[in-house]
């Protein structure tokens, strides 16, 4: 029953901090401001950087807001099938938000229930499989990150609406791979640099205890 109980809060634990990474990543929009000069996709679209910005703001808040509208960009037009993607792409997130207040919850009561009864072992379980992520990750989108998310996208989504016309979905030229590039780097960063603290903990809370 421990063992039991004890991956159910490592697995929690780990899901909180993936979903948690992911959520921090996107709302980290400076990543993409930095990228709007160093790719210059002012050129690439013709927008100026205020008018990008303010349409990739709308596509982070749309994503990540409970409540919003039904989807329109601010001064970029959009075809239905683009409409529809990106009406599933905010799903996607949405499920992720629910996935990081759910582990939350059930993180919390764990870590408080382990904690009271001196088990550490969860924070061992939750660094491993917390680093399992991006490493597997990391290997493929090295090797060919063109390969890795096209594949992604056809995993991900039941249709072909990601890929995008630029004559009809404009959108796409404000949005380089090299962007969803870097804003994963960023996130499996975070997921990489919170698994090694948990790793630290443990060690220092399990010699601490062994004394």
């Amino acid at each position: 029953m421990k063992k039991i109980l004890n991956m159910i809060i490592s697995i929690s634990l780990a899901m909180f901090i993936i979903s948690g990474s992911v959520i921090l990543g996107l709302k980290c929009k400076s990543i993409y401001y930095n990228d709007v000069s160093k790719l210059n996709i002012s050129s690439m679209s013709g927008l100026s950087e205020d008018e990008i910005k303010l349409n990739y703001d709308y596509l982070i808040d749309y994503n990540l807001n409970d409540f919003v509208g039904e989807f329109k960009l601010p001064t970029i037009k959009f075809s239905n099938e683009g409409k529809i993607h990106f009406e599933e792409v905010r799903n996607i997130f949405q499920f992720i938000k629910k996935l990081f207040y759910i582990s939350f919850v059930i993180s919390l009561v764990g870590i408080i229930f382990n904690i009271k009864n001196r088990n550490i072992k969860f924070l061992k379980y939750s660094s491993i499989m917390t680093i399992l992520l991006p490493i597997v990750t990391s290997i493929p989108v090295m090797i060919n990150f063109n390969y890795f998310f096209i594949k992604f996208h056809q995993v991900v989504f039941s249709n072909n609406y990601w890929i995008f016309d630029p004559d009809i979905d404009p959108v796409i030229e404000i949005l380089p791979q090299e962007v969803f590039l870097h804003i994963g780097v960023f996130i499996l960063m975070i997921m990489l640099s919170i698994s090694i603290l948990l790793q630290i903990a443990y060690r220092l809370i399990n010699k601490k205890m062994n004394i």
